[in-house]
């Protein structure tokens, strides 16, 4: 019964977190492209395997890439992850 109980609180304890907080991927890849000798849409999309609309969608923060994906992406702009992927978090009336 105890396990349960702290099973219950750490699911309502999330549920009360996850409503004051917001995170969401970022990115720097369109400002790195461009200092990658105005690298193309369509030649990182190349470089990673991917299509140019999903290179695009990462831009805008429609879509979220996978881990490999955003390696791959990283390692074709020559940079570390990090400089090119961060979490931005806002609360959840800063949507």
């Amino acid at each position: 019964m105890h396990i349960i109980l702290d099973i219950m609180y750490s699911f309502l304890y999330y549920r009360t977190i996850a409503k004051e907080h917001y995170m969401k991927l970022g990115n720097h890849i369109r400002k790195l492209r461009f200092e990658n000798n105005e690298m193309s849409q369509q030649s990182l999309a190349d470089a990673a395997g991917v299509t140019r609309m999903t290179i695009y969608s990462i831009e805008k923060g429609k879509f979220v890439p996978s881990t490999l994906l955003a390696f791959k992406i990283s390692k074709a702009l020559g940079e570390d992850i990090n400089t090119v992927f961060f979490v931005v978090e806002e609360s959840q009336g800063g949507k």
